[in-house]
């Protein structure tokens, strides 16, 4: 496992560069480099961590560890695995405690004009409840994109899903079955969650979806469900938490 070493003291005005959204749960990261594969930021709150990279000047985050103070840094490489801060801030939040989760974010990439949004308006026109939303969203996704082997094995530690992108390629990895299902649901107003972590269907790290539907999260697992559709076996799409070990939520 890799080991980052995050030091220094900050040199710039924290107000400039980290801004709380919290309308929506989330912080904006604006900072303009000619190298951003040397940034990354560390999102904080108690003994919780989070560690992004960042892609462009104008990245949005998710505070989706709760309500209260978190510290955010910025950090820029020094020497390979070292890091020295650019800027930190700590800022409380106190947010409506679904809304990061209905969030455009870094891997959950959506706005109201975007292809995943638009077709998820479309596929549940006729739905009345979210849950009839979510399964004719979720039939959509298991029948319409197939799993990349190829990509699979090559992915890069720096992949950030694209929900447009893997529409319109109709396949991908189970980062982005999850990131798709999370935008399309969030775009028509159903709290999902973007998961992380270990299951009993797969030896290798995992991604799937967390939903909220009637007042409870329920487990969601596209990547999963496709392949069994692609033998002909029916499975119902509402798993079994004790299947999953959560590692990491977005």
């Amino acid at each position: 496992m890799m080991c980052v070493v995050f030091t220094g003291i900050s040199v710039y005005a924290a107000t400039e560069i980290i801004k709380v959204n919290t309308d929506n749960g989330t912080v904006s990261i604006q900072y303009d480099a000619t190298n951003y594969s040397d940034l990354k930021v560390v999102v904080k709150k108690g003994s919780q961590k989070y560690i992004y990279n960042l892609y462009s000047s104008n990245e949005e985050l998710p505070l989706q560890m709760g309500n209260g103070e978190y510290t955010i840094g910025l950090y820029q490489r020094t020497d390979g695995n070292k890091y020295k801060l650019l800027t930190s801030d700590k800022v409380h939040m106190n947010s409506s405690n679904h809304a990061v989760f209905l969030a455009n974010v870094q891997n959950v990439e959506w706005t109201s004009n975007s292809s995943a949004a638009i077709l998820a308006q479309e596929l549940t026109k006729n739905a009345k409840t979210d849950r009839e939303k979510l399964e004719v969203i979720y039939e959509y996704v298991i029948h319409n994109v197939h799993y990349d082997h190829e990509k699979a094995i090559n992915i890069s530690s720096r992949y950030l899903p694209s929900p447009n992108e893997t529409l319109i390629e109709g396949k991908g990895i189970c980062y982005d079955y999850a990131s798709l299902m999370a935008a399309m649901l969030r775009s028509i107003d159903i709290p999902t969650k973007l998961v992380h972590g270990d299951s009993n269907f797969t030896s290798v790290y995992h991604a799937w979806n967390e939903v909220l539907i009637d007042g409870e999260w329920i487990v969601v697992d596209t990547t999963t469900d496709s392949a069994y559709i692609t033998e002909g076996i029916q499975i119902s799409y509402e798993k079994n938490p004790s299947d999953y070990s959560v590692l990491k939520v977005f």
